[in-house]
């Protein structure tokens, strides 16, 4: 072909995230899925949008802000075609000339007019724009990359107005609508400075959110975290803590007093209490903590286990661990199911509508995760087969569906066993997904390998495989909030969220077990073949799990759990 396709995204394929920085605060990740947006407020790409001049989009007439005399939009741009690299002089000449008049005090200058491609419209109409400058806005941003006219009016104040006594002055200029985004990096203008897409949300956004009903928050602001560890007694290369309960225990983000720790309540309104007032927030926003992996952090971030790990001698010794976080996969997944199918169903007649909502949010927590489980064990077995296809190990030993005989814990290694969700089969599953513990600690030692001399996407493989354990570590922890309340009412009793149930037999579960049989058949076939997405057996073995989730329903609803192992 005679033009070579050249990628837009630049920084989205950047080859390392700075710690810190997650990939929603980049320009081309942000939901920015309503006015003003989330991450940031879209109307500060558009206050720029004519060269050289700032707008303020918060009144109607919209007025002239400030001037930007150093715009680089001022000077041709990358990407501009030869017609518009001719043009962009004399028009950046008429805009500079007029930099001393748009600048005279003692008045401001009104946005009154827009012109592109033989349209006009009048922007100071109350009546046309309801009174919002907002609405200005919106036309602003569906201009074309092209040439824009403006027509502004100047507005004197005061005695300057009286001075004056002359007829309204205004100018009229002509410019390409702002490029707002480098089409050859990929890289937001560096017109913009730091802090500016930001800047027109709340003060802080925080207060914003102080008392949102719904609470419908940005996905970068912490409900829930992990405290810091205690100055000198920080999380060892290890993984191991200084304080193993500390590590458990969630907190309000927003509490006032930052060095409490007391237990964040899954009642919104206690929780209240004890969060910054409104004018605390104004005043003492920049005392909130940073959460890096769930954890506030207030000083040095320590980088985690895989930086510390040690590599793999062999691709065969990386291919064997690997096919034992398969069967550890594939255990704990197995156990999150039974605890899943052993929460009674929220639906349930004469059961009270608090315990339902729990319920519902806690049995859809758990499957979540056990799904995801499931994803990890097809993701080591797709690492296991490219790196066996690429000729990279001696023997093959993949693909591997085995569960494993025992689960490491807290306390050591215990034998895998199917148990109801109790208070202390919870606090398990915490332990196994707590951030640097068993699996996301298992996982350093393939990332540190996986770093060095094997295929960028194998790498990125094995890190959203931990990535994904710091989120069923969150999960399992409100699940815990939401269920302790009933634990402490129950006692000694079976808490009420919680059926009577025990393995079924052999003949009691055949339906369910056939069908479990089945899915790993079909995952064996398709897992051979290593693609994993459109195989017929996974379409099969979807099938599979479809119906074996209503056998063990049934199988549920009369007290037995399927005995998968």
């Amino acid at each position: 072909m005679a033009e070579k396709i050249f990628p837009r995204n630049l920084t989205a394929r950047a080859a390392a995230v700075i710690a810190g920085n997650p990939v929603n605060t980049r320009l081309e990740s942000g939901v920015g899925n309503c006015f003003p947006g989330l991450e940031f407020d879209v109307r500060n790409l558009d206050r720029r949008f004519f060269p050289g001049l700032v707008f303020n989009f918060g009144t109607l007439p919209v007025v002239l802000y400030a001037i930007e005399r150093d715009d680089p939009a001022l000077e041709p741009q990358p990407g501009d075609d030869e017609a518009t690299r001719r043009a962009i002089p004399a028009l950046s000449s008429a805009v500079r000339r007029a930099f001393d008049r748009l600048g005279a005090a003692g008045g401001h200058w009104e946005l009154v007019r827009l012109a592109q491609g033989g349209r006009k419209i009048d922007t100071v109409s109350q009546e046309v724009f309801d009174g919002d400058g907002g609405n200005v806005w919106r036309l602003v941003r569906s201009l074309e990359r092209d040439q824009v006219t403006i027509t502004l009016k100047w507005a004197a104040d005061g005695a300057t107005a009286r001075a004056r006594k002359a007829t309204a002055e205004t100018i009229e200029l002509t410019h390409y609508r702002r490029r707002f985004i480098d089409p050859d990096r990929g890289t937001i203008s560096p017109v913009y400075r730091p802090g500016e897409l930001t800047q027109s949300l709340c003060s802080p956004w925080q207060h914003d959110f102080r008392d949102c009903s719904c609470n419908y928050w940005a996905s970068n602001h912490p409900d829930i975290v992990l405290a810091e560890d205690p100055l000198g007694t920080g999380e060892l290369p290890s993984g191991a803590s200084a304080d193993p309960q500390l590590a458990t225990q969630p907190l309000d983000w927003l509490r006032a007093d930052r060095s409490s720790r007391v237990i964040a309540s899954p009642v919104d309104g206690e929780n209240d209490q004890r969060r910054l007032r409104h004018y605390q927030i104004n005043q003492e926003w920049a005392g909130l903590a940073f959460v890096l992996e769930g954890k506030e952090i207030s000083a040095v971030y320590a980088p985690r286990d895989e930086t510390f790990a040690k590599p793999f001698d062999t691709s065969d010794d990386l291919v064997q661990e690997l096919a034992s976080l398969c069967q550890l996969e594939h255990v704990v997944a197995l156990e999150y199911l039974y605890a899943y199918f052993s929460l009674r169903e929220p639906d349930e007649r004469g059961m009270a509508r608090k315990l339902s909502d729990d319920l519902l949010y806690a049995r859809h927590e758990i499957l979540g995760v056990a799904i995801s489980e499931m994803r990890h064990l097809r993701w080591a077995n797709q690492l296991i087969w490219s790196l066996e296809q690429r000729g990279m190990v001696k023997n093959r030993v993949g693909p591997e569906l085995r569960p494993a005989e025992n689960v490491p814990g807290p306390n050591g290694s215990r034998p895998r066993a199917l148990r109801p969700l109790t208070p202390e089969v919870l606090a398990d599953f915490i332990a196994i997904e707590r951030p640097s513990g068993t699996l996301d600690g298992a996982y350093a030692r393939v990332i540190s390998t996986l770093r060095s001399g094997y295929p960028e996407v194998l790498l990125q493989l094995a890190r959203q495989i931990a990535a994904d354990g710091m989120d069923h570590y969150s999960r399992f922890c409100e699940i815990q909030l939401i269920l302790k309340p009933y634990d402490a009412k129950a006692g000694k009793s079976p808490p009420p969220y919680l059926r009577p149930i025990k393995p079924a037999s052999s003949e009691e579960a055949k339906t369910a077990i056939d069908l479990y049989t089945g899915i790993l058949g079909d995952l064996e076939a398709a897992y051979k073949l290593g693609d994993m997405e459109e195989a017929s057996s996974i379409l099969d073995a979807r099938k599979k799990m479809t119906e074996l989730e209503t056998a063990a329903n049934a199988l549920a609803s009369k007290g037995l759990g399927v005995p998968f192992f």
